[in-house]
């Protein structure tokens, strides 16, 4: 029998109604389901709905009762987590946000704590860490494992730019000049000058080298 995504707003039984409902948003259906299994195991929330768009998230959001918490991957399939942080931020404040990322993403590690997010997960660590994580949002107190803390505070300080940032994100997911000129409003040269202070700063002279290097948090 095909199991049936779980309806937003709708606690689960014998949970109290101020139990905060949990949306997992992620591109991939599958991230979604297994992060949403455990979620249904923690008693202190209730498993909503799951996103894996910008609209489809948007929509759950906007008709979520009562508190709220966004268990958000680095991407959905038509965004990436500076797009959707911001979205978020701006029309639904109120939302608690935990960034689920590989060990290999610390990029949008860091992109997430300046973005305003509440909480960080490593994949590798999610089984132990999103429960205590999702106790402590449930008490009203945001929560940064120590050591993605001790990362971030050992590290350099960040020289890319905002636009840089965005230019990368977009440069992982594949993207061409042209299509980058075009989802951020920007001349193909205009790109090509930003690739090019991008690679200096990154040290680097290839888009390869560069993707490698962002997603591993190494700038």
């Amino acid at each position: 029998m095909e199991e049936r995504q779980p309806i937003l707003g709708t606690p689960a039984p014998g949970a109290a109604s101020d139990v905060p409902q949990v949306i997992v948003a992620d591109r991939q259906a599958i991230v979604c389901q297994g992060i949403g299994s455990l979620v249904a195991q923690i008693p202190e929330v209730a498993l909503g709905a799951f996103a894996n768009d910008k609209a489809s998230l948007k929509k759950l959001l906007s008709g979520a009762r009562g508190k709220s918490i966004l268990i958000l991957g680095v991407r959905l399939a038509d965004g990436d987590l500076t797009q959707v942080l911001e979205m978020v931020r701006k029309d639904h404040p109120e939302v608690m946000v935990v960034v689920i990322a590989e060990d290999t993403e610390f990029a949008f590690i860091r992109m997430a704590v300046k973005e305003g997010a509440n909480s960080v997960c490593m994949m590798s660590q999610i089984l132990t860490s999103l429960p205590r994580i999702l106790g402590k949002l449930v008490e009203g107190h945001a929560i940064m494992p120590t050591e993605i803390l001790r990362r971030l505070t050992s590290d350099n300080a960040d020289a890319l730019s905002r636009r840089e940032h965005e230019i990368l994100a977009l440069l992982v997911d594949g993207l061409t000049n042209f299509q980058i000129s075009a989802r951020l409003g920007l001349s193909e040269n205009t790109v090509k000058y930003y690739l090019k202070a991008i690679y200096q700063k990154l040290d680097v002279n290839s888009r390869g080298a560069a993707i490698a290097k962002y997603v591993a948090g190494n700038y």
